[in-house]
């Protein structure tokens, strides 16, 4: 199995393979993004794709963003979809650490529903987003 960053170059060539895959974090969201978005972002370098390959198979993927807070830099986990995250999970975090670092970023950050920190045994649990939806109640 290969994981790690894909080179812009590469993206639109697997972008078939990416899509549905995105397709289905963004069912999960609050509507920020959608795949375009995510395609656009990726393209224009200010998002990054990380994929898991066996077989040729695309098993994972991931998307994560820098973040620049006036205090610091920090690499942000946007997305994940897939399959085997359990056994996924140490490899893609080992290399994220390490791509974060590379980066000066000095910390990780991660978009995700609850069910993550079963996974993220080392991470704090700094906040919750709570949102609240307004649109229909906009003119």
């Amino acid at each position: 199995m290969k994981a790690g960053v894909v080179g812009i170059d590469y993206i639109p060539k697997l972008w078939n393979r990416i899509e549905p895959m995105l397709e289905k974090v963004v069912k999960h969201s609050e509507g920020e993004l959608t795949t375009n978005h995510y395609l656009d972002y990726l393209m224009d370098d200010k998002m990054q794709l990380w994929v898991a390959i066996e077989d040729n198979n695309i098993v994972m993927c991931m998307v994560t963003q820098f973040i620049n807070y006036p205090t610091k830099k920090i690499l942000r986990v946007l997305s994940i979809s897939g399959e085997r995250f359990k056994e996924l999970h140490g490899r893609f975090n080992g290399m994220i650490e390490e791509f974060a670092l590379e980066n000066n970023c000095s910390a990780l950050e991660l978009w995700g529903r609850k069910g993550w920190k079963k996974m993220l045994t080392d991470w704090n649990d700094s906040y919750i987003v709570y949102t609240k939806d307004l649109k229909e109640r906009m003119h």
